[in-house]
């Protein structure tokens, strides 16, 4: 007999996978249509804000960050004197 907590074990991960293949193939499309995009393949002016934001979106959902090197400064309080 088999174990139902494996079955359904095995279920989840294959929903898993089939969730990660989705998001790497709409991953690869939308960084093929901007590049192609780019390319200058397309006769006309594609908006890139379709795919643009798919890539973005994708990228965070499978937890990819972009982090920049800048600082941001800490705002800084002006310590005033206080008469007595």
């Amino acid at each position: 007999m088999a174990n139902p907590e494996s079955s359904q074990e095995d279920h989840e991960k294959d929903g898993h996978m089939l969730a990660d293949f989705v998001k790497l193939a709409v991953l690869a499309w939308s960084m093929a249509i901007l590049t192609a995009n780019y390319l200058g393949v397309f006769k006309q002016s594609l908006d890139p804000t379709f795919p643009a934001s798919l890539l973005t979106g994708t990228m965070a959902a499978m937890g990819v960050n972009v982090r920049t090197n800048k600082k941001k400064e800490d705002p800084k309080l002006k310590q005033t004197e206080t008469s007595k």
